[in-house]
Protein backbone atom coordinates (compact mmCIF):
# COMPACT_ATOMS: atom_id res chain seq x y z
CA UNK A 1 0.00 0.00 0.00
CA UNK A 2 0.91 3.65 -0.25
CA UNK A 3 2.55 6.11 2.29
CA UNK A 4 -0.77 7.58 2.51
CA UNK A 5 -2.77 4.85 2.93
CA UNK A 6 -0.58 2.72 5.31
CA UNK A 7 -1.15 6.52 7.97
CA UNK A 8 -4.95 6.20 7.21
CA UNK A 9 -4.99 2.35 7.82
CA UNK A 10 -2.18 3.05 11.08
CA UNK A 11 -4.82 6.19 12.25
CA UNK A 12 -7.73 3.99 11.61
CA UNK A 13 -6.49 1.33 14.14
CA UNK A 14 -5.72 3.15 16.71
CA UNK A 15 -8.96 5.40 16.80
CA UNK A 16 -10.33 2.43 17.09
CA UNK A 17 -8.41 1.10 20.22
CA UNK A 18 -9.22 4.65 21.84
CA UNK A 19 -13.28 4.01 21.65
CA UNK A 20 -12.32 1.74 24.71
CA UNK A 21 -11.15 5.14 26.79
CA UNK A 22 -15.29 5.74 27.05
CA UNK A 23 -15.92 2.82 29.42
CA UNK A 24 -13.62 4.08 32.18
CA UNK A 25 -14.27 7.82 31.69
CA UNK A 26 -18.43 6.47 32.20
CA UNK A 27 -17.35 4.25 35.12
CA UNK A 28 -15.35 7.38 36.69
CA UNK A 29 -18.20 9.46 35.61
CA UNK A 30 -20.50 7.08 37.80
CA UNK A 31 -18.67 6.99 40.41
CA UNK A 32 -18.33 11.51 41.01
CA UNK A 33 -22.54 11.11 40.32
CA UNK A 34 -22.52 8.61 42.58
CA UNK A 35 -20.59 10.96 45.11
CA UNK A 36 -23.09 13.82 44.21
CA UNK A 37 -19.87 15.95 42.44
CA UNK A 38 -21.49 14.91 39.12
CA UNK A 39 -24.99 14.92 37.32
CA UNK A 40 -26.39 12.53 35.17
CA UNK A 41 -25.35 14.61 32.27
CA UNK A 42 -22.42 13.98 32.03
CA UNK A 43 -22.08 10.51 31.51
CA UNK A 44 -25.19 11.32 28.58
CA UNK A 45 -22.97 13.71 27.45
CA UNK A 46 -19.73 11.44 26.74
CA UNK A 47 -21.88 8.51 24.77
CA UNK A 48 -22.78 12.03 22.79
CA UNK A 49 -19.48 12.80 22.42
CA UNK A 50 -18.35 9.36 20.17
CA UNK A 51 -19.55 11.85 17.45
CA UNK A 52 -17.33 14.50 17.73
CA UNK A 53 -14.42 11.87 18.25
CA UNK A 54 -15.09 9.80 14.97
CA UNK A 55 -15.62 13.48 12.71
CA UNK A 56 -12.15 14.38 14.52
CA UNK A 57 -10.92 10.59 13.54
CA UNK A 58 -12.64 10.74 10.00
CA UNK A 59 -11.06 14.45 8.87
CA UNK A 60 -7.50 13.30 10.16
CA UNK A 61 -7.72 10.58 8.27
CA UNK A 62 -8.34 12.60 5.10
CA UNK A 63 -5.78 14.86 5.69
CA UNK A 64 -3.07 12.12 6.09
CA UNK A 65 -1.95 13.06 2.81
CA UNK A 66 -0.30 16.45 3.68
CA UNK A 67 3.81 16.59 4.26
CA UNK A 68 5.33 16.98 7.51
CA UNK A 69 5.12 20.33 7.45
CA UNK A 70 1.81 20.49 7.95
CA UNK A 71 0.96 17.51 10.14
CA UNK A 72 0.99 19.53 13.39
CA UNK A 73 -1.86 21.85 12.14
CA UNK A 74 -3.81 19.75 10.82
CA UNK A 75 -3.75 17.49 14.19
CA UNK A 76 -5.38 20.72 16.10
CA UNK A 77 -7.54 21.73 13.06
CA UNK A 78 -9.16 18.25 13.32
CA UNK A 79 -9.95 17.84 17.04
CA UNK A 80 -10.89 21.02 18.16
CA UNK A 81 -13.21 21.62 14.79
CA UNK A 82 -15.95 19.00 15.85
CA UNK A 83 -15.76 19.74 19.37
CA UNK A 84 -16.59 23.45 19.19
CA UNK A 85 -19.48 23.12 17.18
CA UNK A 86 -20.71 20.36 19.65
CA UNK A 87 -22.50 23.15 21.73
CA UNK A 88 -23.84 23.84 18.73
CA UNK A 89 -25.70 20.52 17.98
CA UNK A 90 -26.81 20.15 21.51
CA UNK A 91 -28.66 23.44 20.93
CA UNK A 92 -30.37 22.69 17.68
CA UNK A 93 -31.38 19.59 19.14
CA UNK A 94 -32.43 21.31 22.66
CA UNK A 95 -30.82 18.74 24.46
CA UNK A 96 -28.98 19.47 27.86
CA UNK A 97 -25.66 18.44 28.32
CA UNK A 98 -23.02 18.59 30.29
CA UNK A 99 -19.75 21.63 29.45
CA UNK A 100 -17.41 19.94 31.66
CA UNK A 101 -18.14 16.86 29.79
CA UNK A 102 -16.94 17.86 26.55
CA UNK A 103 -14.50 19.32 27.72
CA UNK A 104 -13.21 16.49 29.25
CA UNK A 105 -13.78 14.56 25.89
CA UNK A 106 -12.46 17.16 23.68
CA UNK A 107 -8.95 16.48 25.88
CA UNK A 108 -9.18 13.29 25.68
CA UNK A 109 -9.61 12.89 22.20
CA UNK A 110 -6.78 15.25 21.41
CA UNK A 111 -4.32 13.77 23.97
CA UNK A 112 -4.75 10.16 22.32
CA UNK A 113 -4.90 11.34 18.73
CA UNK A 114 -1.93 13.43 19.11
CA UNK A 115 0.06 10.19 20.58
CA UNK A 116 -1.15 8.39 17.73
CA UNK A 117 -0.37 10.64 15.07
CA UNK A 118 3.30 11.04 16.93
CA UNK A 119 3.49 7.79 17.07
CA UNK A 120 2.45 6.54 13.76
CA UNK A 121 2.40 9.68 11.39
CA UNK A 122 4.51 12.44 12.28
CA UNK A 123 7.68 11.52 13.27
CA UNK A 124 8.26 8.71 10.49
CA UNK A 125 10.02 9.08 7.98
CA UNK A 126 9.41 7.68 4.59
CA UNK A 127 12.39 5.27 3.44
CA UNK A 128 12.87 5.30 -0.21
CA UNK A 129 15.33 3.25 -2.39
CA UNK A 130 15.76 4.17 -6.03
CA UNK A 131 18.20 2.69 -8.32
CA UNK A 132 18.50 5.14 -11.42
CA UNK A 133 20.85 7.54 -10.84
CA UNK A 134 19.28 11.13 -12.10
CA UNK A 135 16.35 9.84 -9.24
CA UNK A 136 18.42 12.60 -6.91
CA UNK A 137 18.78 15.25 -9.34
CA UNK A 138 15.09 14.95 -11.06
CA UNK A 139 13.82 15.60 -7.30
CA UNK A 140 15.60 18.07 -6.58
CA UNK A 141 14.73 20.19 -9.82
CA UNK A 142 10.93 18.90 -9.00
CA UNK A 143 10.99 20.74 -5.30
CA UNK A 144 12.97 23.78 -6.89
CA UNK A 145 13.03 26.34 -5.19
CA UNK A 146 12.64 23.88 -1.92
CA UNK A 147 14.77 21.30 -0.68
CA UNK A 148 13.92 17.85 0.07
CA UNK A 149 12.46 17.31 3.83
CA UNK A 150 14.88 14.88 5.35
CA UNK A 151 12.13 14.53 8.29
CA UNK A 152 10.09 13.25 5.61
CA UNK A 153 11.98 11.12 2.64
CA UNK A 154 15.16 8.92 3.48
CA UNK A 155 16.58 8.67 -0.10
CA UNK A 156 18.79 5.28 -0.41
CA UNK A 157 20.89 4.68 -3.26
CA UNK A 158 21.00 0.77 -4.35
CA UNK A 159 23.02 -0.92 -7.00
CA UNK A 160 20.53 -3.19 -8.05
CA UNK A 161 23.31 -5.10 -10.59
CA UNK A 162 25.25 -5.66 -7.83
CA UNK A 163 25.42 -8.85 -4.88
CA UNK A 164 23.86 -6.32 -2.04
CA UNK A 165 20.41 -7.19 -1.12
CA UNK A 166 17.78 -4.37 -1.23
CA UNK A 167 17.82 -2.18 1.65
CA UNK A 168 14.72 -2.38 4.14
CA UNK A 169 12.39 0.58 2.81
CA UNK A 170 9.02 1.46 2.38
CA UNK A 171 9.16 1.52 -1.21
CA UNK A 172 11.53 1.92 -5.01
CA UNK A 173 11.60 5.75 -6.09
CA UNK A 174 11.93 5.00 -10.33
CA UNK A 175 13.02 7.40 -12.88
CA UNK A 176 10.14 7.25 -15.54
CA UNK A 177 12.72 8.34 -18.52
CA UNK A 178 14.36 5.13 -18.23
CA UNK A 179 13.83 2.64 -21.51
CA UNK A 180 12.39 -0.21 -20.56
CA UNK A 181 14.15 -3.77 -20.85
CA UNK A 182 13.59 -7.35 -20.18
CA UNK A 183 15.83 -7.27 -17.11
CA UNK A 184 14.35 -4.18 -15.74
CA UNK A 185 10.65 -5.53 -16.18
CA UNK A 186 11.79 -8.56 -14.40
CA UNK A 187 13.25 -6.76 -11.46
CA UNK A 188 10.30 -4.30 -11.00
CA UNK A 189 7.90 -7.40 -11.35
CA UNK A 190 9.93 -9.32 -8.41
CA UNK A 191 9.94 -6.16 -6.39
CA UNK A 192 6.26 -6.08 -6.76
CA UNK A 193 5.49 -9.62 -5.80
CA UNK A 194 7.54 -8.36 -2.52
CA UNK A 195 4.77 -5.98 -1.93
CA UNK A 196 6.64 -2.94 -2.44
CA UNK A 197 5.35 0.34 -3.56
CA UNK A 198 6.77 1.82 -6.81
CA UNK A 199 6.93 5.29 -6.64
CA UNK A 200 7.55 8.13 -9.65
CA UNK A 201 10.02 11.08 -8.81
CA UNK A 202 6.39 13.91 -8.77
CA UNK A 203 4.47 11.22 -6.74
CA UNK A 204 7.56 11.98 -4.01
CA UNK A 205 8.06 15.52 -4.60
CA UNK A 206 4.22 15.64 -4.23
CA UNK A 207 4.19 13.63 -1.08
CA UNK A 208 6.66 15.86 0.85
CA UNK A 209 5.88 19.37 -0.79
CA UNK A 210 2.15 19.99 -1.26
CA UNK A 211 2.50 20.77 -4.57
CA UNK A 212 1.01 18.88 -7.38
CA UNK A 213 4.26 18.22 -10.13
CA UNK A 214 3.09 20.40 -13.36
CA UNK A 215 3.18 17.84 -16.47
CA UNK A 216 5.65 18.44 -19.62
CA UNK A 217 4.44 19.01 -22.86
CA UNK A 218 4.59 15.49 -23.98
CA UNK A 219 2.24 14.53 -21.30
CA UNK A 220 -0.94 14.76 -23.20
CA UNK A 221 -3.08 12.36 -21.05
CA UNK A 222 -2.25 14.14 -17.50
CA UNK A 223 -5.48 14.87 -15.66
CA UNK A 224 -7.07 15.32 -12.54
CA UNK A 225 -10.17 15.45 -11.54
CA UNK A 226 -12.41 17.35 -8.45
CA UNK A 227 -15.26 16.22 -6.29
CA UNK A 228 -18.42 16.69 -7.00
CA UNK A 229 -19.93 15.63 -3.89
CA UNK A 230 -18.14 17.49 -1.82
CA UNK A 231 -18.54 20.78 -3.89
CA UNK A 232 -22.34 20.90 -3.23
CA UNK A 233 -21.71 20.19 0.67
CA UNK A 234 -18.95 23.06 0.25
CA UNK A 235 -21.48 25.63 -1.52
CA UNK A 236 -23.93 24.60 1.42
CA UNK A 237 -21.14 25.18 4.02
CA UNK A 238 -19.92 28.71 2.67
CA UNK A 239 -23.47 30.10 2.00
CA UNK A 240 -24.71 28.90 5.52
CA UNK A 241 -21.04 30.49 7.07
CA UNK A 242 -21.10 33.87 5.12
CA UNK A 243 -25.16 34.64 6.17
CA UNK A 244 -24.14 33.10 10.16
CA UNK A 245 -21.49 35.59 10.03
CA UNK A 246 -23.36 38.69 8.43
CA UNK A 247 -24.05 40.71 11.99
CA UNK A 248 -20.01 40.72 11.68
CA UNK A 249 -19.08 41.42 8.50
CA UNK A 250 -21.57 43.53 7.72
CA UNK A 251 -21.04 46.66 10.13
CA UNK A 252 -17.31 46.06 9.08
CA UNK A 253 -17.82 46.23 5.63
CA UNK A 254 -19.39 49.34 6.12
CA UNK A 255 -17.03 50.73 8.22
CA UNK A 256 -15.01 50.05 5.36
CA UNK A 257 -16.64 51.87 2.63
CA UNK A 258 -16.79 54.81 4.71
CA UNK A 259 -13.42 55.03 5.28
CA UNK A 260 -12.13 54.50 1.48
CA UNK A 261 -14.53 57.10 0.77
CA UNK A 262 -13.11 59.61 3.33
CA UNK A 263 -9.65 58.80 2.79
CA UNK A 264 -9.99 59.86 -1.25
CA UNK A 265 -12.21 60.43 -3.73
CA UNK A 266 -13.99 58.14 -5.79
CA UNK A 267 -16.34 55.02 -5.35
CA UNK A 268 -15.50 52.89 -2.53
CA UNK A 269 -15.84 49.57 -4.52
CA UNK A 270 -14.27 48.23 -8.11
CA UNK A 271 -14.99 45.60 -9.68
CA UNK A 272 -13.20 43.41 -12.27
CA UNK A 273 -14.41 40.36 -14.45
CA UNK A 274 -12.35 37.21 -13.28
CA UNK A 275 -12.70 33.38 -15.07
CA UNK A 276 -14.53 31.17 -12.10
CA UNK A 277 -15.48 27.64 -12.57
CA UNK A 278 -15.49 25.82 -15.68
CA UNK A 279 -14.08 28.78 -16.91
CA UNK A 280 -17.39 31.06 -16.75
CA UNK A 281 -15.80 34.96 -16.42
CA UNK A 282 -18.46 36.80 -12.90
CA UNK A 283 -17.58 40.32 -11.84
CA UNK A 284 -15.41 40.07 -8.54
CA UNK A 285 -15.80 42.93 -6.10
CA UNK A 286 -13.60 44.86 -3.38
CA UNK A 287 -13.15 47.78 -1.88
CA UNK A 288 -11.15 50.31 -4.14
CA UNK A 289 -7.30 50.71 -2.50
CA UNK A 290 -5.80 52.83 -5.01
CA UNK A 291 -6.24 56.23 -6.48
CA UNK A 292 -9.42 56.29 -8.25
CA UNK A 293 -8.45 57.25 -12.03
CA UNK A 294 -4.57 55.89 -11.84
CA UNK A 295 -5.53 52.26 -12.61
CA UNK A 296 -2.58 51.60 -15.15
CA UNK A 297 -4.18 50.42 -18.80
CA UNK A 298 -3.85 46.76 -18.91
CA UNK A 299 -3.08 44.13 -16.86
CA UNK A 300 0.02 43.60 -14.80
CA UNK A 301 1.28 42.20 -11.33
CA UNK A 302 0.29 44.27 -8.42
CA UNK A 303 3.66 45.33 -7.19
CA UNK A 304 4.76 45.95 -3.42
CA UNK A 305 4.67 49.86 -2.11
CA UNK A 306 2.88 50.84 -5.44
CA UNK A 307 2.41 54.87 -5.09
CA UNK A 308 -1.33 54.75 -6.25
CA UNK A 309 -1.65 52.96 -3.37
CA UNK A 310 -4.30 55.47 -0.36
CA UNK A 311 -3.06 55.09 3.06
CA UNK A 312 -6.60 53.29 3.96
CA UNK A 313 -5.82 50.80 0.66
CA UNK A 314 -2.67 49.96 2.31
CA UNK A 315 -4.21 48.95 5.56
CA UNK A 316 -6.58 47.11 3.37
CA UNK A 317 -4.57 45.05 1.90
CA UNK A 318 -2.35 43.96 4.76
CA UNK A 319 -5.37 42.71 6.79
CA UNK A 320 -7.01 41.71 3.42
CA UNK A 321 -10.31 43.38 4.47
CA UNK A 322 -10.74 44.68 1.00
CA UNK A 323 -11.41 41.21 -0.04
CA UNK A 324 -14.73 41.83 1.86
CA UNK A 325 -16.85 42.51 -0.45
CA UNK A 326 -16.12 38.90 -2.13
CA UNK A 327 -18.52 37.33 0.40
CA UNK A 328 -21.57 38.46 -1.57
CA UNK A 329 -19.95 36.85 -4.69
CA UNK A 330 -19.31 33.76 -2.38
CA UNK A 331 -23.43 33.92 -1.82
CA UNK A 332 -23.88 34.96 -5.32
CA UNK A 333 -22.24 31.10 -6.32
CA UNK A 334 -18.99 32.79 -8.04
CA UNK A 335 -16.53 31.89 -5.31
CA UNK A 336 -16.04 30.06 -2.64
CA UNK A 337 -14.33 30.88 1.06
CA UNK A 338 -11.50 28.65 0.10
CA UNK A 339 -10.41 27.92 -3.33
CA UNK A 340 -7.40 29.13 -5.53
CA UNK A 341 -7.77 32.69 -6.03
CA UNK A 342 -9.39 33.86 -9.16
CA UNK A 343 -7.09 35.53 -11.92
CA UNK A 344 -8.17 38.34 -14.83
CA UNK A 345 -8.86 36.85 -17.93
CA UNK A 346 -6.00 38.01 -20.00
CA UNK A 347 -3.65 36.62 -17.55
CA UNK A 348 -5.94 33.01 -17.50
CA UNK A 349 -5.49 33.17 -21.74
CA UNK A 350 -1.75 33.86 -21.05
CA UNK A 351 -1.08 31.35 -18.55
CA UNK A 352 -3.31 28.71 -20.30
CA UNK A 353 -1.65 29.10 -23.54
CA UNK A 354 1.73 28.50 -21.93
CA UNK A 355 1.15 25.85 -19.40
CA UNK A 356 -0.71 23.34 -20.60
CA UNK A 357 -2.41 22.42 -16.80
CA UNK A 358 -3.71 25.49 -16.17
CA UNK A 359 -7.25 25.20 -16.86
CA UNK A 360 -7.63 22.20 -14.40
CA UNK A 361 -7.25 25.15 -11.54
CA UNK A 362 -11.07 26.13 -12.87
CA UNK A 363 -12.44 22.91 -11.94
CA UNK A 364 -13.51 23.95 -8.74
CA UNK A 365 -14.77 27.51 -7.62
CA UNK A 366 -12.15 30.17 -7.32
CA UNK A 367 -11.75 31.39 -3.20
CA UNK A 368 -11.24 34.50 -0.59
CA UNK A 369 -8.19 32.34 0.22
CA UNK A 370 -6.51 29.24 -0.82
CA UNK A 371 -4.14 26.84 -0.16
CA UNK A 372 -1.35 28.75 -2.63
CA UNK A 373 -2.20 31.59 -0.60
CA UNK A 374 -1.00 30.23 2.75
CA UNK A 375 1.83 28.68 1.02
CA UNK A 376 3.66 30.93 -1.11
CA UNK A 377 1.64 34.05 -0.84
CA UNK A 378 1.28 36.40 -3.93
CA UNK A 379 2.86 35.12 -7.42
CA UNK A 380 4.47 38.67 -9.60
CA UNK A 381 5.93 36.66 -11.80
CA UNK A 382 5.47 34.04 -14.38
CA UNK A 383 7.69 31.58 -13.03
CA UNK A 384 6.08 32.36 -8.96
CA UNK A 385 2.76 31.31 -11.21
CA UNK A 386 4.15 27.94 -12.05
CA UNK A 387 4.75 27.60 -8.30
CA UNK A 388 1.10 28.78 -7.27
CA UNK A 389 -0.18 26.84 -9.91
CA UNK A 390 0.93 24.00 -8.26
CA UNK A 391 -0.39 24.34 -5.30
CA UNK A 392 -3.17 25.13 -6.40
CA UNK A 393 -3.76 21.75 -8.41
CA UNK A 394 -2.59 20.09 -5.66
CA UNK A 395 -5.74 21.61 -3.82
CA UNK A 396 -7.66 20.65 -6.51
CA UNK A 397 -6.82 16.87 -6.09
CA UNK A 398 -6.90 16.55 -2.51
CA UNK A 399 -9.45 18.88 -1.42
CA UNK A 400 -11.57 18.21 1.53
CA UNK A 401 -12.97 19.47 4.61
CA UNK A 402 -10.07 18.51 6.47
CA UNK A 403 -7.49 20.85 4.27
CA UNK A 404 -10.25 23.69 4.40
CA UNK A 405 -10.11 24.04 8.08
CA UNK A 406 -6.65 24.00 8.08
CA UNK A 407 -6.30 26.53 5.26
CA UNK A 408 -8.62 28.66 7.26
CA UNK A 409 -6.78 28.31 10.46
CA UNK A 410 -3.71 29.68 8.77
CA UNK A 411 -5.47 32.37 6.75
CA UNK A 412 -5.71 33.78 10.44
CA UNK A 413 -1.99 33.61 10.63
CA UNK A 414 -1.87 35.12 7.24
CA UNK A 415 -3.88 37.77 7.79
CA UNK A 416 -2.00 39.00 11.27
CA UNK A 417 1.55 38.96 10.04
CA UNK A 418 0.41 40.42 6.20
CA UNK A 419 2.19 37.48 4.62
CA UNK A 420 2.26 37.89 0.70
CA UNK A 421 0.43 41.24 1.29
CA UNK A 422 0.57 43.40 -2.31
Amino acid sequence: MSATVRRRDALQSWALWGVWMLLPSLMAAQLLEDAGLMTYQFGETLWWCALPYAVATHLLMRASHLPVAERSGVLWVSTTAPFVFTPLGFALLQQPYSRAAVVWAYAATTLWLWWGYRRHVKHRALRLVHMDANVPAQLAACLSPNTLDTQAVDLIAWNAHADTPLPACDGVVLDRHVRSTDERTRLLGELKMQHLRLYSVEAVAELTSGRKMLPTAADTLWEIDNDPGYDRVKRLLDAVTVIAFAPLWLPLAAGVALAVRFDSKGPALYSQPRVGRDGHVFTLWKFRSMVHGLQAPGVHFAQADDPRITRVGRLLRRTRLDELPQLLNVLMGHMSLIGPRPEQTAFVRDFAATIPSYPYRHLVRPGLTGWAQVQQGYADSADATRIKLSYDLYYVAHYSLALDLLIAAKTVKTVCTGFGAR
